[in-house]
């Protein structure tokens, strides 16, 4: 498993944790009270991921573990976060092993904040020094504010539409307020980590690797393919060639294990133990998914202090208490919303901006990518598109600066939250780790930090990870690919300029694979990512650049179906001559153009791309194709015989021969789906990962349903005042997670 698979986002996350939107990046607790209450749950999962040809689930070929939701405070930071849980923390390797990781996950309890107990003064007070004096600031510049508009009789909105005496007074409190939300921004980030599902996971890792090099790469033309939920059992040696290897192949399988949270360490030790030091004839029928012991966390929840709700001073009991209601937030919330939007357009008026935020958010730009997504239309070879200049995001230094106070002295709130710290037991988490956490935006729990929202999609953020991926994707497939051709018989590729050396098919499965390697090393960006383009051989370059062009090529997922005359590769045929050419039968096949289940007993073949520019077919087992009839196709090794050409069209998204009326359909995952398939899968795309795909969607939806600003004054009733508890139901929160979220807790 690779570090990248190793590495859980959300290690070292606690209660009250802040988290930066435009960074992802969390950082320490700002929580010293005991506010929060522990649910004790017991649930295990147990999938199956790594690399195989011949298995598919939502996390084969994916890595171990994917992210479930997303975090952000606009439409472009909910659009970044979606990429980054689902696509940079990919992985996967480039090697002529099988690899396949059985994980399993166990939730112990659910830790939240139990906020129907507190009332805003007191969860002031459950935070640290630094924390609270940086929202009692936000706090007197907001009443500030209310007093003046009050004493006025003017909305503090409107403020911006005049320059006289009495409103540019009101204006500066207006922006002070601004200031110090944004001060509170940079240093304590978006949002609050509210509540956490801890538990631990582990895993068993099997890699197999044939002894003889041929057989690591043979085309599996006619092996069981299973196309799996992501928590089924397959045997061993369906994951390895789909049930081609009987018991006695000579394969070699090294197993590992190892786990992230302590409570699980003996069940994944257990596990281990069931395959270790076996054969692959021992394994062959082994489903090691059924082989895992229960793993349930046998020793409950973390233990957690018993709740102390905090006792706050008077001092922040009365500038809360100054808060009657909220009949000014909304005004204050939209004043924050066109300061942020004047940083962007400096000459915009309040009125014009007012019109642009009831508009419907504009998630056109969202759609066309996810359009893009969802078909593999990824151009990995041109620059992302230039972002509109931001303002300067907070970067991880301040995570280090926002526990520090400034003041150098103890104020009346420090020692009654020294108080407050004293109650109850110490945390212990020991042996446990965080699995999801529920995250409010600050705005959301202290209504004074009022906030607007930018919902419209005006740039792809993120969209240099979605290329990084695929352009590793596509190195991994085309290294599968070149391997399979040679194993296949061809050898070498001429070329149609005399003068240029003929290239072999290993050496370009080689170039790609090294390529891959390089791809998953730490710090690629897009340039780094060219670089490594840039360092392929000529022919090698050729090739990759007709493969990012022809980009439907990479939904080629279980190769290619054939179709001539509503017919396609049936039985080979007796008596032809196996060392230099294979024919097979034509046989009618009820493909109508969408229904792809229907090539599902015949033959499937792989397109091979040439330096010069030519697509070839190649497969089943003998070779390129190099003819056709009526009843027969053939496949042929290099020699005399030349391979077939094939246009491609990017419309329609097919292969075709129009000379000899042959169409070649890319074939989905989905097509194997309930149906007994025969063959392998040849790549995985981003187009595949169901889990983005559906993130993307739902962030649509979402959009769909919002203005291009949204206030969060809109989650406050008016008449709230200070002295009011919170209602737990009440306060927004968004999931981050490596498990679905556990919708019963809030």
């Amino acid at each position: 498993m690779s570090n990248s698979e190793r590495l859980n986002p959300l290690y070292g996350v606690s209660i009250g944790a802040t988290i930066y939107a435009a960074t992802g990046k969390f950082n320490t607790s700002v929580v010293a009270a005991p506010i929060s209450l522990m649910i004790s749950q017991e649930e295990t999962q147990k999938s199956m991921s790594g690399e195989s040809s011949y298995v598919f689930s939502d996390q084969m070929n994916q890595g171990s573990f994917g992210m479930s939701g997303a975090y952000g405070v606009s439409g472009v930071s909910l659009l970044k976060s979606s990429l980054s849980a689902y696509v940079g923390a990919s992985s996967a390797v480039s090697s002529k092993s099988v690899t396949v990781n059985y994980n399993a996950m166990a939730v112990g309890g659910v830790e939240y904040i139990n906020f129907e107990e507190l009332t805003a003064s007191s969860f002031i007070a459950g935070l640290n020094l630094a924390c609270r004096q940086s929202i009692i600031a936000v706090l007197d510049a907001y009443n500030e504010v209310m007093k003046a508009a009050s004493k006025s009789g003017q909305d503090p909105l409107s403020v911006f539409r005049s320059d006289d005496p009495q409103s540019e007074a009101l204006k500066k409190l207006v922006t002070d307020w601004i200031a110090k939300s944004e001060k509170f921004t940079r240093e304590f980030g978006d949002g609050l980590v509210v509540g956490v599902t801890w538990g631990a996971f582990g895993w068993v890792k099997m890699v197999m690797t044939a002894e003889s090099e041929s057989k690591s790469w043979k085309y599996g033309g006619q092996a069981d393919f299973s196309y799996a939920n992501t928590f089924a059992s397959v045997a061993v040696k369906a994951t390895y060639d789909g049930g081609q290897s009987s018991g006695d192949a000579k394969v070699s399988v090294h197993c590992t294990h190892d786990s992230s949270g302590s409570v699980i360490g003996p069940q994944i030790d257990k596990w281990f133990d069931q395959v270790a030091n076996k054969s692959f004839g021992e394994l062959a029928d082994v489903k090691v998914m059924d082989k895992a012991p229960d793993m349930k966390i046998t020793q409950g929840a973390p233990s957690i202090p018993e709740f102390v709700k905090p006792k706050p001073g008077n001092d922040i009991a009365s500038k809360v208490g100054e808060i009657k209601d909220l009949d000014g937030l909304n005004a204050l919330a939209k004043a924050s919303a066109y300061d942020k939007a004047r940083k962007e357009n400096p000459n915009l008026t309040l009125d014009e901006f007012l019109r642009q935020a009831d508009q419907p958010a504009d998630k056109k730009k969202l759609d066309e990518f996810a359009e893009k997504v969802e078909e593999s239309d990824i151009d990995t070879l041109i620059p992302p598109r230039k972002k509109k200049p931001k303002e300067q995001q907070p970067d991880e230094e301040f995570g280090s600066l926002a526990t520090n106070s400034d003041t150098g002295f103890l104020t009346n709130e420090a020692f009654a939250l020294n108080e407050n710290a004293k109650a109850g037991k110490e945390v212990s988490t020991k042996g446990y780790v965080p699995l999801g956490v529920w995250i409010s935006n600050w705005p959301d729990l202290f209504p004074w930090m009022a906030q607007g929202y930018y919902n419209s999609i005006d740039d792809i953020e993120g969209e240099e990870a979605v290329q990084l991926r695929v352009m590793l994707q596509d190195y991994q497939a085309l290294s599968r690919l070149y391997y399979i051709a040679n194993s296949s018989g061809i050898t070498e590729i001429k070329r149609k300029d005399p003068s240029k050396p003929g290239v072999t098919t290993l050496s370009i499965a080689g170039a790609f694979a090294n390529a891959a390697g390089k791809m998953q090393a730490d710090g690629v960006n897009f340039a780094k990512a060219q670089e490594i383009y840039h360092s392929l051989g000529e022919a090698d370059r050729a090739i990759y650049a007709l493969w990012n062009k022809v980009s439907f090529l990479r939904n080629c997922e279980l190769g290619l179906g054939l179709i001539k005359d509503g017919k396609s590769i049936g039985s080979p045929i007796a008596g032809s001559d196996a060392d230099s050419r294979q024919g097979y039968t034509l046989s009618t096949c009820s493909f109508e153009g969408r229904n792809y289940t229907a090539f599902s007993p015949f033959y499937k073949v792989l397109p091979l791309l040439t330096p010069d520019g030519d697509i070839w077919a190649f497969g089943p087992q003998q070779g390129g194709l190099s003819s056709i009839y009526d009843k027969e196709v053939v496949f042929s090794k290099p020699g005399r015989a030349r391979y077939l050409e094939f246009e491609y069209d990017k419309e329609n998204k097919i292969l075709s021969s129009n000379a000899h009326g042959i169409k070649l359909y890319p074939i989905p995952f989905s097509a194997a789906e309930n149906v007994a398939w025969k063959g392998m899968s040849f790549s995985t795309n981003v187009g595949a990962i169901n889990s983005l795909n559906e993130s993307l969607k739902s962030l649509s939806d979402q959009l769909s349903r919002l203005n291009a600003w949204s206030f969060s004054s809109a989650n406050w009733d008016k008449s709230w005042s200070g002295a009011d508890a919170y209602r737990q139901r009440n306060i927004k929160k968004q999931y981050v997670g490596l498990i679905d979220e556990i919708r019963n807790i809030f």
